[in-house]
């Protein structure tokens, strides 16, 4: 009798896991290229503690770009009128409504929220923690001391277009080369 009602269970299964996906939106692009190509070591350790930021989205973007046009414009009256200190916080920076509001959840997910200000906010917490509020995976590479979120971390819905990306959930560097680049010597 209980095989019977296997196929609704799973059916019922899967229909929460669309929901839950539903309700999350997902930061594209939101973890280091190299955790793709770079063979993993394991998992990171769950208990080690992670200092972290989130970057939140500017306001009135449309005036931001337009500002930033006009500073780098000749003919402009704005060019290279660069603005003062706290300007760009209190003319571009995320809402006192969003910071509040997506600091509150950092804190529901178990998170110590440090510092905020217009355009980001600091906290840490455990891989554990990161890898269940922000649906990640974070693992070792190398030599073990390196780690990586391997999959691009989510958010709630509610905060799409809020948050744009989250710092501190890898500390792989991707060096670039700055200046002239060298050719070797042709034989």
């Amino acid at each position: 009798m209980l095989w019977r009602l296997l196929p609704i269970a799973l059916i019922l299964l899967a229909l929460a896991g669309v929901g839950r996906a539903a309700q999350a939106a997902i930061l594209k692009g939101n973890h280091p290229s190299d955790a793709n190509t770079t063979p993993s070591v394991g998992d990171a350790d769950p208990s080690m503690v992670l200092a972290m930021e989130i970057r939140l989205a500017p306001r009135n973007q449309t005036e931001l770009n337009r500002l930033l046009a006009e500073q780098q414009n000749p003919a402009s009256p704005n060019y290279h009128h660069w603005l003062k200190p706290g300007e760009y916080d209190q003319r571009f920076g995320a809402s006192q409504v969003d910071i509040d509001a997506v600091a509150e959840w950092l804190r529901s997910e178990g998170f110590a929220v440090e510092s905020s200000s217009g355009g980001f906010i600091r906290f840490s917490g455990t891989v554990a923690q990161a890898e269940h509020a922000f649906a990640t995976r974070i693992e070792r590479f190398g030599d073990g001391k390196t780690y990586a979120n391997v999959d691009d971390p989510s958010v709630p819905v509610r905060f799409a277009g809020v948050i744009v990306n989250i710092l501190g959930l890898d500390n792989m560097m991707h060096a670039e080369p700055v200046g002239p680049h060298r050719l070797p010597p042709k034989p």
